[in-house]
């Protein structure tokens, strides 16, 4: 049997932990969807780590609190497949970069899926969907555009 594989970018990493986060409802359903086996959710080894920073430093979640959310999901949930950057994704980002005239860091997940066979990059980001579009993977964003617009004024 053969799985979807859909990547995960550290936005709604980052959401699913933050349950007063305006996007945290809408997240959380499709990264469960993935943890229960509906599809393969393929997930940068950085990505714990980014997500971390972005709750503890951007938006000024508890230090401890960050650590322990995202500590009990690497321990407990054995579904998503950690992934590492090999040296060829880093240059396929570049090329992806250069060739759509987009930062190389989102083009990073280009490349990550490109690399994984995935059929979709799950992101808050709507700057995604013109690039899957370019490379021919699906979009996918589980926030509705009203509820985007209230991201800027969280915390």
């Amino acid at each position: 049997m053969s799985f979807e594989k859909k990547v995960w970018d550290v936005n709604v990493f980052a959401i699913f932990f933050v349950e007063d986060h305006p996007g945290h409802i809408y997240v959380k359903n499709i990264i469960e969807r993935g943890l229960l086996g509906d599809y393969i959710p393929i997930v940068l080894d950085i990505l714990p780590i980014r997500a971390y920073w972005i709750m503890e430093r951007k938006w000024k979640i508890n230090k401890k609190a960050a650590m322990d959310a995202i500590k009990h999901f690497l321990l407990h949930y054995k579904i998503p497949r950690f992934v590492r950057i090999k040296p060829s994704m880093i240059v396929k980002s570049f090329e992806f970069a250069r060739k759509l005239n987009h930062d190389v860091y989102d083009c990073l997940y280009l490349a990550v899926a490109m690399q994984y066979n995935a059929s979709a990059i799950i992101t808050t980001d709507t700057d995604f969907e013109k690039l899957c579009k370019q490379i021919g993977l699906k979009y996918e964003n589980p926030v509705p555009i009203d509820v985007l617009k209230q991201f800027k004024s969280y915390k």
